[in-house]
């Protein structure tokens, strides 16, 4: 039987830099639930602090919900629970997607492992000019 824990982030210890891991791009299906709804999402990005899925659907910085996602070449699916940390709202203007940040609250090791695995894998989303 796997055990889940909660999941260390210096989000909080580090003002400055609100984001503590490096984030992949990465699209897959991932389902969300909280106490009163049951829902579908895309993905944007990932990394092993959380990720961001577009969605449609209100919710409150703080929230708590329970993702359930398998990511693209992995067999076992993630599930763990988050908390909405960022909103981004619709913006006729823009292209980018409405959806919600969100940070991995409890995730048991062996999810971490196939998170960190195939982060490692992958080309980060945003890279520094030379």
């Amino acid at each position: 039987m796997t055990t889940t824990s909660p999941v260390s982030t210096l989000s909080d210890e580090r003002p400055d830099n609100r984001r503590s891991c490096e984030r992949i791009d990465a699209e897959f299906e991932i389902t969300a639930q909280s106490e009163n709804n049951f829902y579908r999402g895309l993905s944007e990005n990932i990394s092993i602090g959380g990720l961001f899925f577009e969605t449609y659907e209100l919710h409150r910085l703080g929230e708590v919900l329970t993702v359930r996602f398998t990511l693209p070449g992995t067999l076992a699916p993630i599930e763990a629970q988050v908390e909405v940390r960022w909103i981004r709202t619709h913006n006729p203007t823009s292209d980018t997607p409405q959806g919600i940040g969100v940070q991995f609250v409890v995730l048991d090791p062996d999810s971490r492992r196939v998170i960190e695995r195939f982060t490692r894998k992958r080309d980060p989303l945003f890279y520094d000019a030379d």
